[in-house]
């Protein structure tokens, strides 16, 4: 009989993309917030709501891509950014079984970017932040429940051809001949969704626990990324301009480097890992 997984915001994009993959016998039970014929109705936040639908499905394995992302919207909405990325995991944890696995994404903005090499999955947390905080305590209270039969992730700039993310941005801005400022100064290694996808369904397959990292293989900007969608594309170089994340004058300070080594990853799972302009071939928009 297949694995029930239950999948909570399954309207985002690495949600979507996880519902996309066949390969895998299980049986997928989307919910959000919307009320539609492809999902249920959850909302995370509520812990009555939480424990009705887990006792009703009782899946095998949550994966929590729920959350509130938007980094300066958190800092004027912290009630609403803690009840999704902290509540919300803690109501998912309380109402879970003990056999249910929990698998939670996290983000690289738990660290402050300040280090000169790639971030270990032991390395000292210390965002700079409101949602990197909510998200780094959403990982400590998992990992301080007596319960171990969790998995955190934390990747860095998921994108997709699903929804608003970095890459769409750059897409539709280019595409559009808009002229657009992109950092040059936030190096990550992002990822793009459906390859992470099919990382987090091999590691509920090998039944993996703990807390891991994943991303591409390569290193790069946020303005090399930019550049290399716009040269896949044929699209005008000129159009993107390089800038400082101090000339944004956003409104929450953001990590330079957020690089994550995911050799811990590869070495459990003997997984294959992608650069970034392997993975943008495989999107078809």
């Amino acid at each position: 009989m297949s694995k029930k997984i239950l999948i909570t915001g399954s309207n985002g994009q690495l949600a979507k993309s996880i519902l996309s993959i066949q390969k895998f016998n299980y049986r997928f039970i989307p919910t959000s917030l919307n009320n539609s014929k492809d999902t249920i109705y959850l909302d995370i936040t509520d812990s009555d709501s939480v424990k009705n639908i887990l006792l009703e499905y009782c899946p095998d394995i949550v994966i929590n891509c729920a959350a509130f992302t938007n980094v300066d919207k958190a800092a004027n909405n912290k009630k609403l950014c803690h009840d999704v990325n902290v509540n919300g995991v803690i109501n998912l944890s309380k109402h879970l079984s003990k056999s249910t696995k929990l698998v939670h994404i996290s983000s690289d903005y738990v660290f402050d970017g300040n280090s000169n090499d790639m971030y270990k999955e032991k390395d000292l947390t210390y965002p700079l932040n409101y949602y990197g905080k909510t998200k780094l305590e959403a990982e400590n209270y998992l990992i301080g429940t007596d319960n171990n039969n969790y998995l955190i992730f934390r990747p860095n700039v998921i994108y997709s051809h699903f929804g608003n993310n970095f890459f769409m941005f750059i897409y539709n801005s280019l595409k559009n001949n808009l002229s657009i400022n992109v950092v040059d100064d936030q190096i990550s290694n992002p990822v793009f969704a459906l390859d992470f996808g099919n990382i987090i369904l091999e590691s509920i397959l090998m039944n993996l626990e703990g807390l891991f990292h994943y991303g591409s293989l390569d290193i790069l900007s946020r303005y090399d990324f930019a550049i290399k969608i716009a040269k896949y594309y044929n699209f005008d170089l000129n159009l993107i301009n390089k800038v400082s994340t101090q000339s944004l004058n956003q409104l929450e300070q953001r990590p330079t480097n957020t690089s994550l080594d995911c050799s811990k990853i590869i070495s459990q799972l003997d997984c294959d890992t992608f650069t970034t302009d392997e993975s943008i071939r495989k999107i078809f928009i």
